[in-house]
């Protein structure tokens, strides 16, 4: 077993994995920084790839979902970051729908995912904070006031209704978040090579909405800088080469679960 670790990128190897780790652990505590700063960086069109976050109490489980760096990625290493400090990791391989599961607290963990490619880069592509769960985090955790109940509050993030699109047209847009930005990428769909234009919108719980043409291309992505760390709502529109038009995707992203810590 590998644990890559940012700071020092030590591998950690058989029986000393244990020791190693809980002293590293306690130099997290120490310091205090949490979550870790990390910087995500976006690959080359030709190495973009995915990853989907499932959260079911204490546990985060990461998905493999594909992209045009599918068949240059050699792994994607997964990192859950507690908040005293403590670790676990694991890796997904370049098949779609390759998964690992790994255990958090439920406190607002931190997941950092790095994809290491065959030709050696490396690239952070992922950095999402998970939510608190109530009652599964210790009593003695210091909740602090959400400032995102009042940002959801906004009329700005209130859906749409969409529209559905026949089958035979159908279309899929993938949306994932790390501490700041919104990645919308293209998966596909049955209307793929119909498509005319397919916009999508990221809309501000302060009303103001930004605008970026995706492309039909499996893979294909635009990014948007989040307004603020709790959440945006994602929508989109597609029209097709025989003149129709569906509001297809509306959706509030939630970016973080706190402000601050």
């Amino acid at each position: 077993m590998a644990l890559h670790m940012r700071t020092w990128r030590w591998v950690l190897i058989g029986a000393t994995l244990v020791l190693i780790l809980a002293g590293f652990s306690s130099v997290a505590c120490d310091t205090g920084d949490f979550p870790v700063p990390v910087t995500t960086v976006q690959p080359p069109a030709n190495l973009t790839v995915s990853v989907q976050l499932n959260q079911e109490g204490k546990y985060t489980t990461a998905i493999f979902r594909g992209g045009h760096g599918q068949r240059l990625l050699k792994e994607i290493q997964v990192e859950v970051i507690h908040p005293d400090g403590s670790k676990d990791s694991g890796v997904i391989g370049n098949v779609v729908g390759d998964s690992v599961m790994l255990k958090g607290s439920g406190c607002g963990d931190q997941v950092i995912a790095t994809a290491n490619f065959k030709n050696g880069m490396n690239y952070v592509i992922l950095n999402e904070k998970m939510q608190y769960i109530r009652g599964i985090c210790p009593a003695d955790y210091s909740l602090t006031v959400d400032p995102c109940e009042e940002i959801a509050r906004s009329p700005s993030l209130k859906p749409d209704p969409v529209q559905e699109i026949p089958v035979n047209k159908s279309v899929v847009i993938q949306a994932n978040v790390d501490i700041s930005r919104i990645e919308v990428q293209f998966r596909g769909g049955f209307g793929q090579n119909m498509i005319k234009t397919l916009q999508v919108h990221r809309i501000g719980p302060d009303g103001s909405k930004e605008t970026q043409s995706l492309g039909n291309n499996i893979g294909d992505e635009v990014v948007f800088t989040a307004t603020n760390n709790c959440m945006d709502r994602i929508a989109a529109d597609v029209s097709f080469i025989d003149g129709t038009m569906y509001h297809f995707y509306d959706k509030v992203i939630r970016i973080s679960r706190y402000m601050y810590l």
